[in-house]
């Protein structure tokens, strides 16, 4: 690094700790035995922001830990595990499906049959089509996770809703593999209806039923003040919920899919927020624009051996900036 340059905070990000999605465990454990045997600091995404602010550098060979969605796994396998090794990390929390429960087992408690557990490939179905959440940590779990483990939650807006990026259909809908998303866009969704090109409501205007369900199949354009309106709303919602479920303030959300915009950013500057996580490369440094993030995708399969060329790139910010000119996806 040149000297006098400003170092960069790799952020990763995970979704699925488990045996049936995701990472597996094992993985998951093996990639912090090597964070922590080659001297790696996970340190709290607000001193990450701070930092970006202009705050204090934080420690040689620090990143931050983010998990996406707040699924039912990250309790049951990625807590036990992080508690095993000191980690703390930060979870992106979908307000909508914030419900109440009993803390259900983790992976650490002796005996515990996990078999009858909902996992998380089945979650978006289940709470969409089926009004059930419990495959996302219910607010004990979250509870326990910010009191007792001293991990922290971020914002993924209150419903991390789908729309149509075109009105022009590229097949036919088949409800058997469809994606969740269009269930929060139809009332009805039903076999052979035209299909189309889908994205983040948060970051496209969009095209929507120009009714309310499946009566009649016309799409009706949405205007960017009601765009606007919306986020505003969603973001708003989603904050004011999380820091009643803490008592804390929220000051970041990630951005469902890693799309977003201008609109998009004004409106969570509106709602309250100081920074969001997208899935963009790049370096975390002062500068980094604090609405955009970058974020080291972690999904299975990735060695450890691709954990440290990761986290090689990414801490290191001339390496990261040319990583974000070679392979930055062109913007829509």
């Amino acid at each position: 690094m040149v000297r006098g340059m400003k170092p960069s905070v790799p952020i990763l990000c995970y979704r699925n700790v488990s045996p049936v999605c995701g990472i597996a465990p094992d993985e998951f454990r093996a990639h912090l035995e090597w964070l922590a045997a080659h001297g790696w600091h996970a340190i709290p995404l607000d001193q990450v922001i701070d930092y970006l602010k202009g705050g204090a550098e934080p420690p040689k060979l620090s990143f931050a830990l983010t998990f996406d969605d707040c699924y039912l796994d990250n309790w049951v396998h990625a807590a036990p595990i992080l508690r095993d090794y000191g980690f703390k990390a930060a979870f992106g929390v979908v307000t909508a499906y914030l419900h109440d429960g009993p803390r259900r087992p983790d992976a650490a408690v002796a005996g515990a049959d996990l078999r009858e557990l909902p996992v998380a490939r089945d979650a978006w179905d289940r709470a969409i089509e089926r009004g059930d959440p419990t495959a996302f940590m219910n607010r004990n779990e979250l509870r326990a996770l910010v009191e007792e483990q001293g991990h922290a939650l971020f914002g993924h807006t209150h419903t991390h809703q789908t729309c149509f990026r075109s009105d022009q259909p590229i097949g036919e809908m088949a409800t058997d593999n469809l994606h969740s998303g269009v269930h929060g866009i139809y009332l009805e969704v039903r076999d052979g209806l035209p299909l189309y090109p889908s994205g983040s409501a948060y970051a496209h205007n969009g095209f929507w039923p120009a009714a309310g369900d499946l009566l009649e199949n016309r799409l009706a354009a949405r205007t960017t003040g009601e765009r606007i309106e919306f986020c505003l709303h969603e973001f708003t919602l989603c904050r004011e919920r999380l820091e009643a479920l803490t008592g804390r303030p929220s000051r970041a959300l990630s951005w469902p899919w890693g799309e977003y915009d201008s609109v998009a950013i004004e409106a969570a500057l509106l709602a309250g927020y100081e920074a969001a996580l997208s899935m963009d490369c790049g370096a975390n440094r002062p500068g980094t624009p604090l609405f955009a993030l970058r974020r080291v995708k972690m999904q299975g399969g990735v060695t450890c051996r691709e954990l440290n060329r990761r986290l090689c790139i990414a801490q290191n910010p001339l390496l990261a900036g040319l990583f974000r000119k070679l392979y930055r996806v062109p913007k829509r």
